[in-house]
């Protein structure tokens, strides 16, 4: 399935990219838990950035709701919302 493959080679992608930035930026970390953080905002950023059709593919990915058949992302782009939810919101 060419689908998946592009899919999943431009979540490696996104794996490397981040891995390559948070090395690079490591040192500014004291605190593991920040770091981890970061880590993951970054990544999932970017994973809804692919999904919203900025990756290099540049094909936009619909995400479903099953249960009630709703697309999630048909009238936003999902990666905009993401400081908003994932930084400011306590768990």
């Amino acid at each position: 399935m060419s689908g998946q493959k592009d899919f999943f080679n431009e979540l490696k992608i996104i794996q490397d990219v981040v891995v390559n930035v948070m090395l690079s930026n490591e040192s500014k970390y004291n605190d593991t838990e920040d770091l981890l953080i970061d880590t993951t905002y970054e990544t999932i950023y970017k994973i809804l950035e692919l999904i919203d059709g900025y990756g290099i593919n540049k094909k936009k990915y619909e995400v479903k709701d099953t249960i009630n058949d709703e697309i999630i992302n048909k009238k936003t782009s999902m990666h905009n919302m993401c400081e908003e939810s994932l930084l400011h919101t306590e768990i």
